[in-house]
């Protein structure tokens, strides 16, 4: 258990963060019967086995494998430690953490990170709303129906043009401007000095799933020769392949629509928002990735992408929407007119007119076809073979057997191919494509390295643990049998230890509560598999029986342990009296008997 942040707090923290609630700020949950269901965010699946129980307050995904609680969930989701955790957790609930915790440096680190931008956030909003040199920043704004009803919410300022403006703000928040420079808000020149990144433009604050500001993209309002938009760079607390502008204010409108429209400028979200499509993301200066699509098919696996219709705007959206499908997505495809871009037509049409237009997407397979009209008329063959190599490459990376299935035959009528010429083609590319992580593998894969559990030691340890979970009735005896310092394991010492000294017995005993204070994933995944399934078929007199033979698998370790040191002594020739270590061997051996026996374990 942690001892870096009191117990108390940690408990309390969970008590206020309903881990229902907790887990829908990420995936979309449906209620089925006691329990909540929905595809896991872990690995691929396509039939929903991430289980989430109220009751217990656990998660577990009976597919792969992992489980915990709500701060095991915030940790894989959000790649933090389990201080982190519990510390956004209580932020999100207005809980207070005491500041007197051990090894704070990587968490104190990012936090900085985090006020930083948020304090430039705050800044960049005072001056487009308060500064007079900031009118044409407004007026550029209102050009686009931009008004300060909506600077807040979509994270919009001004950054002034001057050199160190921002520097000179934060110094008198008594934030060191090596700090905005690890946030990658100021720049560093040849002297060592710094200056502000971004000078003279509009920026648009980028967040992250949980609300905070994680860094920005700034537009320029005069034309010049500088570029259109600049960007922070990647810091400890901003990865672009990681992020979607927007998705904090969307993913509840996604959800609802079970759909989300992707587009690439941070006007593109106020243009269509304005006209009530809230459920837009866009790119943050970088292409469509893995990671995120593995993002959006948390809320939903239906997207279209509304891009430019210029050819820039078609490659895009062809690599965006490849990358897409092959992580599960079903993509349609939509090219506005006449060179527009998505904020344009949005502030050029009403409601209705971009609806309809969007409710005649073509989907991904039809949006490729169409390409083969215009290569010589359809006339060209090499061309043409060409493009369909290129589109069944894609289709290899399909990882639904079913629908790659549909989508060949699909393309086969289309093209009137035979079916067997494409399969063949497909076959050829997936020796060439990585092959997915199956369930089963995904289920016996853990997410670190478990090697102290794959010892006999450590099952026993952790065995004796899953014992309370089964049968609290068995704590006294084990208790009584099994010394705190026979467990080597912090987290499985601590938590026999808190059995000891809390007095717990059967009556009292809340498995729940006690998971809370588990960091090691393993254990998390193990016994949040207990606390999911029925446990009832198991029989307490064999579960009693595998609590004695786990006390006797480590006490028969530790001796092991002694007679291997003790071997070693006259093997080295470093024993000062020979004598004295044989006769300690035949003890030990003597006493390893006994113990096989189970001559020192006494259960009720």
């Amino acid at each position: 258990m942690s001892g870096k942040i009191p117990a108390d707090k940690i408990e309390q923290v969970r008590l206020a963060s309903d881990i229902v609630e907790v887990v829908s700020r990420y995936l979309t949950l449906k209620k089925s019967g006691k329990n909540y269901f929905g595809i896991c965010p872990f690995h691929k699946e396509k039939t929903p086995s991430f289980s989430v129980n109220v009751e217990k307050q656990i998660f577990h995904c009976f597919g792969c494998g992992e489980g915990g609680n709500v701060f095991n969930f915030v940790m894989r989701t959000e790649n933090i430690t389990f201080p982190e955790s519990i510390r956004l957790l209580a932020k999100q609930a207005g809980i207070e953490i005491p500041e007197d915790e051990e090894n704070l440096a990587d968490y104190r680190h990012k936090e900085a990170l985090f006020y930083a931008n948020n304090l430039a956030k705050s800044f960049y909003l005072h001056n487009l709303i308060s500064e007079k040199s900031a009118q044409k920043a407004r007026d550029y704004l209102a050009d686009r129906g931009i008004g300060p009803d909506l600077y807040e919410k979509y994270g919009i300022g001004y950054a002034l043009d001057g050199w160190d403006n921002l520097i000179k703000h934060a110094k008198e928040k008594t934030v060191k401007t090596e700090v905005l420079f690890q946030a990658g808000l100021v720049l560093q020149n040849k002297e060592g000095g710094y200056y502000d990144r971004f000078r003279g433009r509009v920026t648009f604050a980028i967040h992250n799933t949980s609300g905070q500001v994680v860094g920005f993209g700034a537009r320029r309002i005069i034309n010049d020769n500088s570029p259109k938009y600049i960007n922070t760079p990647e810091t400890d607390v901003y990865q672009k392949r990681q992020v979607l502008y927007n998705l904090h204010n969307a993913r509840e409108a996604i959800r609802e629509n079970d759909h989300v429209i992707i587009v690439e400028g941070y006007t593109d979200i106020t243009g269509m928002a304005m006209k009530q499509f809230n459920n837009c993301v866009a790119t943050s200066g970088t292409a469509l990735t893995a990671d995120h699509a593995a993002l959006l098919h948390r809320y939903t696996k239906n997207a279209t992408l509304l891009f430019d219709g210029d050819s820039a705007g078609a490659s895009a959206a062809v690599r965006g929407a490849e990358i897409l499908m092959e992580n599960g997505m079903d993509i349609n495809i939509c090219l506005l007119p006449g060179g527009q871009d998505p904020d344009e037509y949005a502030r050029n049409n009403d409601h209705q007119t971009i609806k309809t237009f969007l409710a005649k997407a073509q989907p991904y397979v039809d949006f490729r076809l169409d390409q083969f009209k215009n290569v010589d008329k359809g006339e060209n063959a090499a061309q043409k073979s060409d493009l369909t190599r290129d589109l069944l490459m894609t289709y290899a990376k399909v990882t639904d057997p079913i629908k790659r299935a549909y989508m060949v035959k699909e393309l086969s009528e289309k093209l009137k191919l035979e079916e067997s010429i494409l399969w063949n083609e497909i076959k050829k590319m997936q020796r060439h494509v990585p092959k997915p992580i199956t369930e089963q593998q995904a289920k016996a894969a853990p997410i670190k390295d478990p090697s102290f559990f794959s010892s006999k030691r450590g099952a026993a340890e952790l065995g004796l643990m899953t014992s309370v979970f089964l049968f609290p009735e068995l704590i006294p005896d084990i208790l009584k049998n099994a010394s705190l310092d026979l467990f080597s394991h912090p987290e499985i010492h601590d938590f026999f230890h808190h059995l000891e000294t809390d007095k717990v017995e059967s009556n009292n005993f809340d498995g729940t509560r006690y998971l809370s204070f588990i960091e090691d994933p393993y254990i998390a995944r193990n016994l949040s598999q207990l606390l999911a399934t029925d446990n009832q078929s198991d029989n307490q007199k064999s579960v009693t029986q595998y609590a004695k033979d786990c006390i006797i698998t480590i006490q028969l370790s530790i001796v092991d342990i002694e007679i291997q040191n003790a071997r070693k002594e006259l093997q080295n020739g470093t024993a000062v009296n020979p004598k004295e270590v044989l006769e300690r061997i035949q003890f030990l051996l003597q006493k390893r008997k006994e113990i096989t026996v189970g001559s020192f374990i006494s259960f009720n």
